[in-house]
């Protein structure tokens, strides 16, 4: 069964070529079997709506490639920076998607194998 990664992103803003292109690398990098949805949000209620944390926002199986499981309650339809070690950026570096790809694949396994 393959991983879903939504590829969520603000009508403003667009999907963004690096962002699109960090994921591609580490969808890559992990040989996930994966399958990539793409989702406008429109404006600030629908960034309400859909718990958007602002563009772009990538999930893999649900789960947000930066803050997991614990994301804040703060949505909005702007423009999303990560902390990477070159500073601020308005994407998530490859390496950051890669780990929690790696995560999910790694939560899966261990469930299959309990039964």
């Amino acid at each position: 069964m393959p991983l879903r990664i939504d590829f969520m992103y603000s009508k403003s803003t667009g999907r963004g070529k690096d962002a699109e292109e960090a994921l591609s690398q580490a969808i890559e990098a992990t040989e996930a079997d994966a399958e990539v949805v793409y989702t406008e949000v429109m404006d600030s209620e629908d960034a309400k709506t859909k718990k958007f944390l602002g563009s772009p926002s990538i999930r893999v199986n649900g789960i947000d490639v930066e803050y997991g499981e614990r994301e804040p309650d703060e949505y909005q339809a702007g423009t999303r920076y990560y902390n990477s070690m070159a500073g601020w950026k308005p994407f998530p570096h490859a390496k950051m998607i890669a780990n929690m790809i790696i995560e999910v694949q790694q939560r899966i396994a261990a469930k299959q194998a309990q039964g």
